[in-house]
């Protein structure tokens, strides 16, 4: 979807389009990398998201769109991810990480000793809301622990904030930055799952109801974890805010969805950027 749409409104004046596709096995037609300038990287998930892509086309000498390896690989790996932030003085929920051979039991018995349920118990590296689940009890955590473990050896569990807002900010740019205002996912609470983001989407806004102090204090958080984490080109930065107003950073998408109607195309179209120029800048932060 994020490749149709882009292949729909780059800016053919500018640049000659070569299609490169990966298949369910990994492979792809590597005589056509020897031609072309960058790489839009059009992909999400496990080894497109996570660093690996990303040494792939840098051993064979490519500029690639969006994060390096080091931030790639960081910002997908949701432990290190939040100890990351943590050290860097950003507040986040509070959680821990865990094997999926853990016992069910050392992990509820941690989970009351640290914040109680309910909590979310996620996939350490996924995208788009798979292998995640909210757990409201023993026998809830048991099933989540399973589900996750489909998808990933370790697992992080999170305090689940009670009644939260979503919002997001669009960063754009490798030294100079454009942060557009938070947008704000309108989930009432409920969870942003995958079927729901690619599906059938909660709706979305793109200038969030909130105090200009509140406004302040996200978009620094936003810079500041973009640059700790070593972000380069463009990410989406997600957080969440709690009944009492304090805010949470969530994680940081360095890939994030890219379809016309995704919410980073979005909130900087709002910023004054088009999806068509959008595309070019993004491009040009590659080759720069």
């Amino acid at each position: 979807m994020t490749a149709e749409s882009i292949l729909e409104n780059i800016d053919q004046d500018r640049f000659e389009i070569t299609k490169i596709y990966i298949d369910k096995d990994g492979k792809l037609d590597e005589k056509l990398l020897e031609d072309i300038d960058v790489a839009f990287l059009a992909v999400h998930g496990p080894n497109c998201e996570d660093g690996k892509l990303q040494k792939y086309l840098e051993d064979r000498g490519i500029k690639y769109t969006g994060s390096g390896v080091a931030a790639s690989e960081l910002n997908m790996d949701k432990i290190r991810m939040h100890d990351d932030f943590s050290k860097a003085g950003i507040n986040v929920v509070r959680y821990f990480g865990c094997d999926k051979n853990t016992d069910f039991t050392k992990i509820d018995n941690k989970i009351m000793d640290l914040f109680g349920y309910p909590v979310f118990v996620k996939a350490n590296n996924a995208g788009s809301s798979v292998g995640v689940s909210v757990a409201k009890n023993f026998l809830e955590l048991k099933k989540a622990v399973e589900e996750s473990s489909k998808c990933d050896d370790k697992i992080i569990i999170e305090e689940a904030v009670k009644n939260p807002r979503e919002v997001e900010i669009a960063v754009l740019g490798n030294s100079d930055l454009v942060v557009s205002e938070p947008g704000e996912i309108a989930s009432s609470g409920e969870f942003y799952s995958y079927d729901a983001k690619y599906f059938h989407p909660f709706n979305t806004e793109t200038k969030a109801e909130l105090s200009s102090e509140q406004i302040e204090t996200i978009k620094e958080m936003a810079e500041k974890a973009y640059r700790s984490t070593g972000c380069r080109g463009y990410s989406r930065i997600d957080f969440l805010i709690g009944q009492d107003g304090k805010v949470y950073l969530n994680e940081i998408n360095t890939l994030p969805g890219f379809t016309k109607t995704s919410m980073f195309p979005k909130l900087m179209s709002e910023a004054g950027i088009s999806y068509k120029d959008l595309i070019s800048k993004i491009i040009y932060f590659a080759l720069e």
